[in-house]
């Protein structure tokens, strides 16, 4: 495993290299050096061949040093090297670390083309025009930023934020990713299984990525995901989640002050009340940014322990471990946090990423069968919105695509959590594409809130995608085929279809309320065929009424 380091122009990545190889005395290969040896001074390069001539060299060099037969190497790329399509195939096989910085940090670096103190000696040269596409100072450093930055996000295994770091602290987070990525590496080869099913791990890109673990007795590695520098840990739970807490205390116990906190169960758990209690442990227990919380249970649970991270002392870790369904497919994944208000579901949230997801299958198996059936839904959403294959799953092979124990069911998850994955990677802030994932989930909402959510959240969203499916077939953007699909899934799975007929007008109302509201105009996901998600945009009040008519009982 090559650790490869990317980021922009000034960020160290040279000097960083070299610090950890020297380290951990691993070789160290700098990309830039190679393309000097090789073909000259870059600058030269660019001045005499062009910049598309030096991308096709850069991509031949840096083929060469991914190559190294050494996996402990560390090679540190060129700020544009990650843009050529070649490159980001052969990244794929390998530890990327993104090293973060902003331009005001940078900026002593950067004066017009010089190199910086952290890149000097990188095969770029000490002349004025060592980085030629820096010729305009910072201003042209922050436009060859804000072009890369998505690229430098979704390759990056692990992200280093080195704005307020010197380089030392720096290579130590750095040398910590290394090591923890180890851990995990030899954690898959040794993990026992109960039924013989390889565990599946599902990669989260962006900027803060995270690895989704599933399958039988996954958190028998879970201390592996724990990085040297944390010293307390809170475990918070609900009733029934005890005995699960109280092992991983165990667990944990010796290497790190465990402790657990019970939280209610379900949406009541979701409060400001149950907020407050537990900022006030963290605080008695002194908790500091270095430490880490661990959600144990259903959706709601991960919802609260990723909520009380991204607060406390504004922001520590988080590693979540659902244990339904639902937490396994959607609530434990993107880092999405919340609580409820009176005035309706997650008003009160913040986005924060898990450090990971440990997803064990066997933490399913006392799962109330209705539990496990309204959970499903999400797994079932995502075949509706692009994992066609989830539906295919489930009507092939039945009561196997819902017992937790069988390859098949294990298929449906995995593929739903990377579908997600996918989505979440390119849009953590719901600013786009993300926006999908809430099929369903706008009358669904409702739904909860109307029946002060003593309704599963599962059950209510099943409901929802049947309404949605109705607004897309009247529409035109449904055939009948597919949305008698909706039905014949959703009603295979035990879910609800229908819903009370005379609820509309407060079903309106809280929708109006619905996060996903621009202003007054609502907005749905709708289906243009299935697998193919798009935006209803302001629908007209008896559109809406009439699709809420077949769904009405």
């Amino acid at each position: 495993m090559v650790t490869v380091l990317i980021g922009p122009p000034g960020v160290g990545k040279s000097s960083i290299g070299r610090a950890v190889a020297a380290r951990l005395g691993a070789p160290f290969v700098d990309s830039d050096v190679l393309i000097s040896q090789q073909y000259g001074p870059i600058p030269e390069i660019f001045l005499h061949d062009g910049e598309a001539e030096f991308r096709r060299k850069e991509e031949r060099m840096v083929a060469q040093a991914l190559a190294d037969d050494d996996p402990d190497a560390i090679v540190a790329l060129g700020g544009g090297a990650p843009l050529s399509a070649t490159t980001q195939r052969l990244l794929t096989e390998h530890f990327v670390v993104f090293l973060d910085v902003d331009a005001a940090h940078v900026g002593d670096r950067i004066d017009g083309s010089l190199p910086s103190q952290a890149d000097a000696g990188s095969g770029a040269g000490d002349q004025q025009t060592a980085r030629p596409l820096l010729a305009g100072g910072i201003d042209a450093w922050q436009r060859l930023y804000d072009q890369r930055l998505d690229t430098y996000a979704r390759l990056a295994d692990h992200t280093v934020d080195t704005r307020d770091l010197d380089r030392e602290s720096v290579a130590d987070e750095v040398e910590q990713a290394i090591a923890q990525r180890r851990q995990m590496q030899q954690a898959d080869e040794t993990v026992t299984q109960g039924s013989g099913l390889e565990p599946r791990t599902v990669h989260v890109g962006g900027q803060h990525p995270y690895d989704v673990f599933i399958g039988e007795n996954v958190l028998d590695r879970l201390a592996e995901a724990i990085d040297d520098r944390v010293t307390r840990v809170l475990i918070v739970h609900q009733p029934t989640g005890q005995a699960l807490a109280e092992r991983l205390r165990a667990q944990l116990d010796g290497r790190v002050q465990a402790m657990t906190a019970e939280v209610p169960d379900a949406e009541e758990g979701k409060r400001i009340e149950v907020i407050g209690f537990l900022w006030q442990v963290l605080g008695k227990a002194d908790f500091t940014r270095t430490d880490l919380i661990i959600g144990v249970g259903g959706g709601a649970v991960t919802d609260i322990a990723g909520f009380a991270a991204a607060t406390w002392l504004r922001g520590i870790k988080v590693i979540q471990v659902p244990t339904s369904v639902l937490g396994m497919a959607d609530a434990a994944v993107g880092g999405k946090t919340g609580i409820n208000t009176n005035e309706g579901k997650n008003l009160a949230g913040a986005f924060h990423t898990p450090a990971a997801v440990f997803a064990d299958t066997t933490t399913l198996e006392t799962l109330p069968r209705n539990e496990l059936l309204t959970g499903y839904a999400e797994v079932a959403k995502c075949g509706f919105i692009g994992q066609n294959s989830i539906l295919d799953l489930i009507e092939q092979h039945g009561d196997q695509a819902v017992d937790p124990a069988s390859p098949v069911f294990l298929d449906a998850l995995t593929q739903a959590v990377s579908l997600k994955a996918d989505v979440v990677e390119g849009d953590l802030r719901e600013a786009g594409r993300r926006e999908i994932l809430n099929y369903g989930h706008t009358l669904g909402h409702a739904i909860e809130y109307a029946e002060r959510y003593q309704w599963r959240h599962g059950a209510a969203v099943s409901v929802g995608m049947v309404f949605a499916a109705h607004l897309s077939h009247l529409t035109g953007h449904l055939s009948d085929a597919d949305l008698d699909r909706h039905y014949s899934v959703l009603q295979s799975l035990g879910l609800p279809t229908t819903y009370r007929r005379g609820a509309w007008e407060q079903l309106l109302a809280v929708m109006h309320r619905d996060k996903k509201a621009r202003g007054d105009v609502l907005r749905f996901i709708i289906l243009d065929g299935i697998g193919r998600p798009i935006v209803l945009t302001g629908p007209e009040p008896d559109l809406l009424f009439t699709a809420y008519q077949e769904i009405a009982e």
